[in-house]
C-alpha cells in the first residue's frame, strides 16, 4: 500500500511539474474567442499586471511571446511554436532538463541563442553552436520572413507532445518580427510556490486584472492531461481495497488457527472461572502484538524499497510511453500514517469476527479435545 501511493503520487507531481513547466501554474492572455497560439497583443507594462505581485504565493511573473515558425536544415523541415521569454522567466525546469549545452542568455542586445528539444535536435541533426534558421509568416506579407539563430542548449522533457514543437529565444526577436517594438506581449505567466493554492490564486488574479484579459490555470489549459491523473487515483483505491481484502482473510485465518489449536486452554479458562471477555481480551492482544511486528516490517520493505528508489532510481521506465526515464516515488507523511493506521485500525476489526466464536465453546467438550 505503501508503494502503491508513493508511485502514483509521484508519478503525478513529476507529470505535473513538466506540463507546468512548460505552460507556468497561471497564463494571463486576451479576453477574445481566438484559441490560436498567435493572439491579440497586450501592453507589457500595465497597472493590473504589476499589481499581481502583491497577491501571496505569486513567485514569479513574467512576459512571453508565442509564434509559429518553420526550421529548415539542408535536408529537412520541421514546424514549430517559439516561445519568446525575458531574464523574468522561471527557467528551473528547462535548467533541471538541459541535456547538453547551456540556457539562453539575455543581455541588453539581442540574443541569438534558442534552445531546442533532444527530439528537435535529433530530427534536423543539430547540435550545440549549430546555426538555426527559423522562417516565420508575418501579416500582410507574402514571403516568410527568416532568422538566423545558434543553438546554445539541448533539453529533454520526455514529454513528445512538447519536445516536438517548443523552442526557447530572446523575446526581442519576436516583438520585432511581430512590429510590437517593446510595448506589446501575446501574455504573462505566473509560477506559485504552492501547487495546493492555485485555486485561490487563480481567483485573487482574475479579480485584479481588467476585464480585458483573461487569467486561465494549467489545469484547465491541459484538462486531458489532468483528467488522465485524476483517474489514476481510481487505480490506488481498487489496490487498496484488494490488498485490504486480502488481509482480512489472512488475518481471520490466523486468529482461527490460534483458537482452533488451543480449544483445550480456552476450555480451561472457563472452567476456572474466566468470562468470554477475559478470554476474548487475551487473544486480541496476542494478535494486536503480531499485527504490530507485521506492520513494522512492512513499514521496513516497503519505505526501504521507496527511499532506494527516492535516491537510486534502480527501476527503469520507458521514457516513450510513461513520459519518465525511471519509476517516480513521493515520500508524504501523510499517507504514510493514513496507511498504518488504517491498517492497523481495520486488523484489529478482523481480529474481533473469529475471537466471537470463543463464547460458543463448551467448557467440558474443549476439556476433551484433541
Amino acid at each position: 500500500m505503501l508503494i502503491a501511493f508513493a508511485i502514483v503520487r509521484g508519478f503525478q507531481h513529476e507529470v505535473r511539474e513538466k506540463l507546468v513547466g512548460f505552460g507556468a501554474h497561471i497564463q494571463i492572455r486576451p479576453f477574445d474567442t481566438n484559441q490560436s497560439i498567435e493572439q491579440n497583443p497586450i501592453a507589457a507594462n500595465r497597472d493590473d499586471i504589476n499589481s499581481l505581485s502583491q497577491i501571496d504565493n505569486i513567485k514569479s511573473i513574467s512576459p512571453f511571446i508565442e509564434k509559429g515558425g518553420l526550421i529548415k536544415t539542408d535536408s529537412n523541415l520541421h514546424g514549430i511554436v517559439m516561445k519568446g521569454v525575458n531574464n523574468d522567466f522561471d527557467f528551473s525546469f528547462l535548467n533541471k532538463n538541459l541535456v547538453e549545452g547551456r540556457l539562453p542568455y539575455f543581455t541588453d542586445t539581442i540574443s541569438n541563442d534558442v534552445l531546442i528539444s533532444q527530439r528537435v535536435a535529433s530530427m534536423l541533426d543539430l547540435h550545440v553552436g549549430s546555426p538555426l534558421r527559423v522562417y516565420f509568416m508575418i501579416k500582410d506579407e507574402i514571403q516568410p520572413r527568416g532568422r538566423k539563430f545558434s543553438v546554445c542548449g539541448i533539453y529533454n522533457s520526455g514529454m513528445s507532445e512538447f519536445d516536438n514543437i517548443y523552442a526557447l529565444c530572446d523575446i526581442r526577436h519576436l516583438q520585432k518580427l511581430n512590429r510590437w517594438g517593446d510595448s506589446l506581449v501575446s501574455g504573462y505567466e505566473i509560477m506559485i510556490s504552492d501547487f495546493d493554492k492555485l485555486g485561490e490564486v487563480l481567483t485573487d488574479v482574475n479579480n485584479t486584472i481588467d476585464y480585458d484579459l483573461e487569467a486561465l490555470d494549467i489545469v484547465t489549459r491541459q484538462a486531458q492531461f489532468f483528467d488522465w491523473l485524476s483517474l489514476l487515483d481510481s487505480n490506488v483505491y481498487i489496490i487498496l481495497v484488494l490488498m485490504t481484502i486480502v488481509a482480512i482473510i489472512n488475518i481471520i485465518s490466523i486468529i482461527l488457527i490460534l483458537i482452533l489449536e488451543r480449544i483445550p486452554l480456552i476450555g480451561l479458562f472457563k472452567a476456572l472461572g474466566a468470562n468470554n471477555r477475559m478470554i476474548r481480551e487475551i487473544f486480541v492482544r496476542v494478535s494486536a502484538r503480531l499485527l504490530f511486528r507485521g506492520v513494522l516490517f512492512g513499514n521496513l520493505f516497503g519505505l526501504g524499497l521507496i527511499f532506494l528508489q527516492h535516491f537510486t532510481s534502480v527501476f527503469p521506465l520507458n521514457q516513450e510511453m510513461y513520459y519518465l526515464d525511471h519509476i517516480p516515488v513521493l515520500v508524504q507523511l501523510d499517507y504514510i500514517l493514513f496507511v498504518n493506521l488504517g491498517v492497523f485500525s481495520v486488523s484489529m476489526l478482523a481480529v474481533m469476527i473469529p475471537a466471537i466464536i470463543i463464547r460458543h465453546i463448551n467448557p467440558s467438550l474443549a476439556l476433551q479435545h484433541k
